[in-house]
């Protein structure tokens, strides 16, 4: 491996066998993990090579998450994630931070890996905050001098001196992504890996948590960065990797690969929404792109329960328009049942003839109140007679992540219901 590299991956790639072992979630993952670190804490080599070329037959039904990837990331650099849910984003954050190994390939990581995935893990629920902040620092490779004097400035930037001594396990999630953030970015890491768990924590926190890893940054550490907040990795990433279907796709410059991302985002296609052809009504304008905007008016790819979002659509004229149009939106789920209808009309307002051949229309959405998951948006613009203008069917895909809805510290759960209503108890 090329002393000027931080991670090195060759054919790297990851099967999973539905309904079997390995096909498990990262918690379960990182429990197999925690067994195999619980005996031997400090035993963390600072450059490791994986490869392994077998894999566990149980049934036919196979799933590979990740194509024989091929990258190189350089000592030093900032590097952005990007792809849609399911495009094999974790399982390769998973990979390089050791917590599963692939299937066949190699990677090579050269240093101390820290690395926050997803709320709670690499913490052990039973051990106190004080107690897991040295743990993690063992696993890194530190001793507990270099703990003890770090130890004050991660205790206050989680902002929890109160809890430092309560067992993990009565930490609320956005208690646990504080103290995870701070233990990951303060115990000197060669490479920080970041997943998007920062929607945890509020909009202060998130400026804290980017500021902290633009001072690791510059300070010649390597950052591997996974947001769903386009801007931000803009902002903060020089090069990304665009990730689909288990394949790399495009890398290079961030702004060329955000640009690749934001042209089909949403579209299981492949096709822009002004190519696309499969859409009812006489022409005269049509939908040709979307855009999501969050609380703070960042474009993102996601929106996330219980905050404020925006959605930006853009619409072009094509034939001359004779009467003032009215916008229309249906969401559904994946198996096409509508949960809710939003219609222009209800408020009494339409579009005016637009002036331009382009024009925009903003839907605002004051707290989104749809749990994570995945839905679908069809598009209906008629005019004051009626007539159909444009009607595209799942025009696009909206994912929505998780967050502290209710204020409460606790995430909803994602099996109970799909709509999240404001509500009390007396």
């Amino acid at each position: 491996m090329n002393s000027s590299l931080a991670i090195e991956a060759t054919n790297l790639s990851k099967k999973y066998r539905l309904g079997t072992i390995g096909m498990t979630s990262l918690r379960e993952d990182l429990s197999r993990w925690w067994k195999r670190k619980d005996n031997n804490v400090l035993g963390v080599k600072q450059e490791i090579t994986t490869s392994i070329n077998q894999s566990r037959m149980i049934n036919d039904s196979e799933f590979w998450a990740l194509h024989d990837l091929n990258f190189q990331i350089p000592k030093g650099e900032v590097i952005g994630l990007i792809g849609a849910n399911g495009s094999g984003k974790s399982t390769l954050l998973k990979i390089l931070s050791r917590i599963t190994e692939p299937t066949k390939g190699e990677v090579q990581i050269r240093g101390k890996v820290a690395s926050l995935l997803e709320v709670g893990t690499g913490f052990h629920p039973e051990l106190t905050g004080r107690e897991n902040v040295y743990v993690n620092g063992a696993i890194l490779g530190m001793t507990r001098r270099e703990v003890n004097y770090k130890f004050e400035e991660i205790v206050e930037f989680a902002g929890i001196s109160d809890f430092i001594d309560t067992p993990i396990k009565r930490y609320s999630s956005g208690m646990t992504v504080r103290l995870g953030f701070a233990v990951a970015a303060h115990l000197d890491p060669d490479i920080l890996i970041v997943d998007e768990v920062l929607a945890v924590g509020d909009l202060r926190f998130q400026n804290q948590c980017i500021k902290q890893m633009q001072k690791i940054a510059n300070s010649g550490k390597t950052v591997l960065f996974v947001s769903h907040h386009m801007t931000t990795i803009e902002n903060l990433c020089k090069t990304a990797l665009l990730l689909d279907e288990g394949n790399i796709i495009f890398s290079g410059k961030t702004t060329d690969v955000v640009s690749s991302y934001r042209l089909n985002m949403g579209n299981s296609n492949n096709v822009s929404l002004k190519e696309r052809t499969k859409r009812n009504g006489n022409g005269n304008c049509k939908l040709i792109g979307f855009e999501i905007l969050d609380e703070t008016d960042q474009v993102c790819d996601s929106l996330f329960c219980g905050k404020s979002a925006t959605i930006r659509m853009t619409f072009e004229v094509y034939n001359k328009l004779i009467d003032p149009m009215s916008l229309s939106l249906g969401i559904s789920t994946p198996n096409q049942t509508r949960i809710a209808h939003l219609c222009m009309k209800t408020f009494g307002k339409k579009i005016e003839i637009p002036s331009q051949k382009t024009f925009d229309v903003l839907l605002k959405l004051p707290k989104v109140e749809l749990n994570q998951g995945k839905y679908f948006v069809t598009t209906f613009l008629d005019d004051e007679s009626g007539k159909i203008i444009d009607w595209v069917s799942e025009a696009f895909e909206l994912k929505v992540l998780q967050s502290d809805f209710y204020g409460t510290g606790m995430i909803p759960s994602t099996d109970k219901s799909i709509i999240l209503m404001e509500h009390s108890f007396n």
